[in-house]
Formats: C-alpha cells, sequence, structure tokens
C-alpha cells in the first residue's frame, strides 16, 4: 500500500507527520493549483461542491506519482454530501481508468483508531503517540497562523513575518519528536518577537467565517489572509481543525450554540452552516469592522445560512462580503472584490472612530 491524501493548506505538514509516525508508506500531494482543480474538475460531477473536485485534482497528481490508496475523513450526517465523497470520488477516478482504493474515516477517535490498528499493525500507545505528535504541529500551525495575521498589518519592514513564516513552515515539517516541536516554538516566537511593529496602530479586524476547507486553505482562498494584511487589515478566524476537533470531543459546544443561534435558525444545516451564524453573532459582538463569508459554490449549508448571514449584516451594519469559490473563479477578480471590501471596511472604521 502507498496511500495519500487531499492537500489542506499548512495543515498538510501535520498529516504527513502521522503518516510518518505510523510508519506508513505514503505520497505528499503537492500544494494545490489551477492545473490540479482544473483536472479534478474535468471528473468530478458538475453539480458538486469546489472541495471534492480539488481534492480528485490532488489525487490524479498523487495516484500518477505511484499512490494506490486514499486516506479520506468523511462526515456522518447532515445535508452536508461530505458523507458520499468518497464513493463518488472513488467512482470517478475509476471511470477515469485509475484503479484506486479509499480508506475512509468518519470522525471519531474510535474509528479512526480500529482502522489505523487494522492498517498499520501497531499497539494502542504507538497509534496515540502518532495521533498527539500530530496533533502538536497542528497547534503550532495554527499559532504561526494567528501570529501572522496579527504581526502582517502592524509589520515596519513588509514581507518580514511572511520570511519568517516559509522558514518556520520548513522546521515544522523536518521536526521528527515531541521536543524538537516545543524547542522549535520557543525559537519562532522568539523570531517574531524581534519583527518589529507599529504597536501603536490601530487597525480595522475582520472576522472570516464560512466552510473549514475554504477558510482554512491558502490555496483555495487565494491567501485571503495574507491578502487582508497586505491591506493594512488584520483577519481573525475561529474555525480550524481544532476548532473542529473540540466540538467533537466536547458535544456540550454544539448545544450552546444552538441556543445562542435559536432566534436565527432552529435546527442543524450540516456541515459548518450553524457555526457561521454563531461566529458573524460573536464577530459582531466583539465590534469587529468587517466579516468575509467564504464558501464552496453549491456547498448546500453555506448556502442555506447565507440569508440569515445577510440579515445580521443588516441588521447590525457591519460591512459584509459573500465569496463563492469554484473552478471558474479566478485570483484577478476576488483581488479586485478584497481591494474594494478593504476600502469600506476602512471607511466603517474611520467612522466608528469619530463617534
Amino acid at each position: 500500500m502507498k496511500a495519500t491524501f487531499a492537500y489542506w493548506g499548512h495543515y498538510t505538514i501535520a498529516f504527513k507527520a502521522i503518516f510518518q509516525k505510523l510508519g506508513i508508506d505514503f505520497v505528499v500531494p503537492k500544494r494545490t493549483n489551477q492545473e490540479t482543480i482544473k483536472n479534478g474538475a474535468r471528473l468530478s460531477p458538475e453539480t458538486y461542491c469546489f472541495p471534492l473536485k480539488a481534492n480528485v485534482g490532488n489525487y490524479i497528481e498523487s495516484i500518477k506519482r505511484g499512490a494506490d490508496t486514499i486516506f479520506m475523513i468523511t462526515s456522518l450526517g447532515g445535508s452536508c454530501r461530505m458523507r458520499y465523497y468518497s464513493d463518488i470520488q472513488e467512482k470517478s477516478l475509476r471511470e477515469a481508468g485509475f484503479r484506486v482504493k479509499f480508506v475512509t474515516f468518519d470522525q471519531t477517535l474510535k474509528d479512526f483508531y480500529l482502522k489505523v490498528r487494522e492498517i498499520s499493525g501497531l499497539s494502542f500507545f504507538k497509534i496515540m503517540a502518532a495521533f498527539l505528535f500530530f496533533n502538536q504541529k497542528l497547534r503550532l500551525i495554527e499559532h504561526l497562523e494567528r501570529r501572522m495575521n496579527y504581526l502582517r498589518p502592524r509589520e515596519i519592514t513588509k514581507g518580514e513575518t511572511d520570511k519568517i513564516l516559509a522558514w518556520a513552515l520548513e522546521e515544522v515539517d523536518k521536526a521528527n519528536k515531541f521536543i524538537s516541536v516545543s524547542r522549535l516554538r520557543k525559537n519562532i516566537d522568539e523570531k517574531l518577537s524581534k519583527v518589529k511593529i507599529n504597536s501603536q496602530k490601530i487597525i480595522p479586524r475582520v472576522g472570516i467565517i464560512g466552510e473549514i476547507f475554504t477558510v482554512s486553505d491558502d490555496s483555495i482562498n487565494f491567501e485571503l489572509e495574507k491578502k487582508l494584511g497586505q491591506e493594512g487589515i488584520e483577519a481573525y478566524r475561529e474555525m480550524d481543525i481544532t476548532y473542529h476537533l473540540k466540538k467533537h470531543l466536547f458535544p456540550w459546544r454544539n448545544w450552546i450554540m444552538q441556543r445562542k443561534i435559536m432566534p436565527y435558525l432552529k435546527s442543524t444545516v450540516g456541515g459548518h452552516g450553524r457555526d457561521a451564524i454563531y461566529e458573524m453573532l460573536n464577530y459582531v459582538k466583539k465590534d469587529f469592522d468587517g466579516i468575509i463569508h467564504l464558501l464552496p459554490l453549491n456547498c448546500m449549508p453555506e448556502s442555506t445560512v447565507r440569508p440569515i448571514l445577510q440579515k445580521i449584516h443588516l441588521k447590525s451594519k457591519i460591512p459584509f462580503l459573500s465569496l463563492s469559490l469554484d473552478e471558474e473563479v479566478g485570483e484577478a477578480g476576488i483581488v479586485t472584490r478584497i481591494e474594494a471590501f478593504s476600502d469600506v471596511v476602512r471607511n466603517y472604521y474611520a467612522t466608528k472612530q469619530k463617534k
């Protein structure tokens, strides 16, 4: 068996780590680009959403490099069609002549453990150690992303933080022990603390909400967070893998969320639809200066809640931009809309400061 998985932004480094610790032979997926998306869209059902098409493109590239097994995490219920992804993707690949096996995990630790034990033959302790190592790298990557979003709009030497990010990600990828990752985090924080910033500069803040894949993979969303930073705006994103894992480990978080959004939505819609409403209400409460909603075109949960998000926008008057992404969307169009929205955010912020 030679496994592979879908590319997922900086998180790809963490997924690579768990395969290494489990001793499973694998092919690291290449960074998603327009050619990847084009190839995936050509084989995928037209009405399915953007992440499925991008993932199929990732798989094609990895299969050509020797992969014969695809590891994929799926969804158990709700309105999100992700629970059909592995079947649809396998059918699409087979019809195109690619012979590949799918190993699908539901989003539970028990299912993950049982299937990995069967594949790897490792003990419970070694499997858990691999998962903990994955989590350690994951948390460091998310820490890096948050720090970048804070520093970019404040840095005096433009591009300095992104140079540190590129170096840091390479070092995170190379680290192969728990102690190495811990030491690396201290080293990274020391370097970031030396970045010269205008600490007195008070800047607008924009919250990013939406479907987890599109908001957290910079190869899919055209590096939205970086572009906002270059516009002098601090991007903030609550939706990440740790946030998602906590919802599964602590089910009462879903109850709290549903209670908060009850005036707007009385039931689940699958995917991260409820999360988008919950996060937008929090950003309004915390006096953010703008909100960007990212969603794949044809995403049922996000399309369902978009009118609700629009209603919150009209009520709160906070600037709001909803961006639907698919294989036809070009970077130039996205950049134009982000620049225009940034002007709206700055005007809103300036008006608010005068009051």
